[in-house]
């Protein structure tokens, strides 16, 4: 093996894991606010739409799904979670 490829191999040992379990972590924030959202708003009878409920399942930024969840309690409709 050349010096390039040992030093390849060594770096990503040694910093692969790190990124892999950050993503899987961020994953696993986004999957429980998600289920939170959804939960909620079924807990209060409230419809969605397959629109909404898509909208809710592809959002990737944790700081909205937050704030939609915050929200969640409190709309008419799950329309409402996206003004």
């Amino acid at each position: 093996m050349s010096k390039t490829m040992q030093d390849f191999d060594y770096l990503g040992k040694k910093y692969f894991p790190h990124w892999i379990e950050a993503g899987r972590a961020l994953g696993q924030a986004e999957a429980t606010l998600i289920a939170g959202i959804v939960r909620v708003l079924e807990m209060r009878g409230v419809e969605f739409s397959d629109d909404a409920a898509e909208r809710i399942h592809r959002c990737k930024s944790l700081d909205q799904l937050v704030t939609w969840l915050h929200k969640a309690p409190k709309v008419k409709s799950a329309d409402d979670l996206f003004d």
